[in-house]
């Protein structure tokens, strides 16, 4: 049994999927799970160019230049990916590598930095609003290009000259769904076929609601085509032909941007430290404050926190590996406003239970949910107000009667313990305390000005790398702070 997430499970169905389609044209997908495996391949074929293809997702990693580097070693029984011991080099020649970046984005590359808007005091403002405006108008008669392949190149199984090109053992192939633990292979075999024509079909489907924002409203969940962006199946432009509203695409793209440029989001930390915990209450990190939130983010996991269209949503994402926006928002300021648990946990959960998990926009998502990101627009948001209207009623009503779902040893027991409700008077009072600590106010600020970071070119008096935060709007980062209203 194979132990992966959702996200990675649908990952390796879309190989398959494209495996497939490839064998029709004579060709193969072949898996190297390593640099060392991939070094030895290119000895072994001996080519004259390498592409590399990277997304904004992974270009950090400076793939090519590991593999360049891995090639210029000359112990061949270095296996592993470690630096190599640059006392001998490999005197053969090494081929052009060559690295491609694949932005995966609806917006032109060459459109980005107009889309972004003007550079300040040596950095760039993001700001979501900016963005937006700059980069859905010139895309009305400006679009990128969608490719059609009618034939490849023969593959490399070929007898040339007398002489067979073996693939080495190490080659892998994806693993089968047979192979999965059964809460994956179970999510998998739910949600249906892993395609391009079934994500195209799912596209087509918004033009019969255009009013249902594909990424944000409930009214959506028919066409889930999240994951299939997530993993190229359907390429943004496509999507938007299909009738995807291009709103929702650049939200997409947005998200992708910030976490290619932002240092902080990419690694994790909060973008902006001053705000970090801002909705803690933690006055100690003694044992027993610490017990207690566990508790808490355990039984915010099975959907047991009392608030009806939290616990609906976090019970449909552990069925059905996904959730609409408008749910995992509610769920997210339930966790970190209402209960004063980290933003990391609940980055951390969605990121092993989601289906369409993408690292960008769930970093985005969680560190805005923490009033630390590049724009907590929805704080304050009210994720404690009963459901309204026969759609909401019915969600509730599905998910809440659900007594069907294995959950794990670990998690079980917190589906019987009281829910630590509170009534929608404590909650407000709850809100307004954290608007006298001037939380909201600060986290204003973010939204409306936007976060200012370092960018290539630009002159600056501050020694500070290219993507480092350098404050919100013109104010320093070094002077910011949140003050008591």
């Amino acid at each position: 049994m194979i132990e992966i997430t959702p996200a990675e499970a649908f990952g390796h169905a879309a190989l398959h999927s494209f495996n497939a389609t490839l064998g029709k044209k004579g060709q193969r997908i072949h898996v190297l799970s390593s640099i060392s495996m991939i070094a030895k391949m290119v000895k072994e074929l001996n080519p004259t160019t390498i592409v590399v293809d990277v997304s904004l997702l992974d270009r950090h990693c400076n793939h090519a230049s590991r593999l360049r580097d891995k090639l210029h070693c000359t112990n061949e029984n270095n296996d592993s990916d470690d630096d190599c011991d640059y006392t001998s080099r490999y005197t053969d020649a090494i081929p052009n590598i060559i690295e491609v970046l694949d932005d995966g984005l609806l917006i032109p590359m060459n459109k980005i930095p107009k889309a972004l808007g003007r550079s300040r005091q040596g950095g760039r403002i993001l700001r979501w609003s900016t963005f937006l405006i700059n980069a859905i108008l010139p895309m009305e008669n400006v679009e990128k290009p969608t490719w059609t392949l009618t034939s490849l190149p023969p593959p490399p199984l070929a007898t040339t000259e007398g002489m067979e090109i073996i693939l080495p053992e190490q080659c892998i192939a994806p693993p089968q769904i047979n192979n999965l633990s059964s809460w994956t292979r179970q999510l998998l075999l739910d949600w249906g076929e892993v395609s391009e024509d079934e994500a195209i079909r799912r596209a087509k489907s918004t033009k019969s609601n255009i009013s249902s924002s594909l990424l944000t409203e409930e009214g959506s969940q028919n066409t889930k085509l999240s994951p299939y962006l997530r993993w190229g199946v359907l390429s943004p432009q496509r999507a938007a032909k299909c009738g995807v509203r291009r709103r929702d695409l650049l939200w997409r793209d947005w998200s992708h941007l910030c976490y290619g440029l932002v240092g902080p989001l990419r690694r994790g930390d909060a973008v902006l430290e001053y705000m970090n915990k801002a909705c803690s209450d933690d006055t100690s990190d003694d044992k027993l404050n610490a017990d207690n939130k566990d508790e808490l983010f355990r039984l915010w996991c099975v959907g047991n926190t009392g608030y009806e269209l939290v616990d609906a949503g976090m019970r449909q994402l552990w069925a059905e590996g996904w959730m609409s926006r408008k749910a995992r928002l509610l769920a997210a300021a339930c966790l970190v406003e209402g209960m004063g648990v980290s933003w990391q946990l609940g980055r951390d959960w969605f990121a092993y239970t989601l289906i369409d998990h993408d690292p960008a926009i769930n970093e985005m998502m969680w560190q805005n949910a923490g009033l630390c990101g590049v724009d907590p627009f929805y704080y304050g948001l009210k994720w404690e107000v009963p459901p309204s209207g026969i759609e909401e009623v019915e969600y509730v009503e599905r998910w809440i009667g659900n007594t069907q779902l294995v959950w794990p040893f670990y998690l079980k027991p917190y589906t019987t313990e009281r829910p630590p409700f509170k009534t929608l008077e404590e909650v407000e009072s709850q809100r307004n305390e954290l608007r006298g600590r001037g939380i909201y106010k600060a986290a204003r600020d973010v939204s409306n000005r936007g976060v200012r970071i370092s960018w290539p070119g630009l002159a600056t008096t501050e020694e500070i790398d290219d993507g480092e935060v350098m404050g919100v709007g013109n104010v320093a980062v070094h002077e910011l702070s949140v003050r008591k209203v």
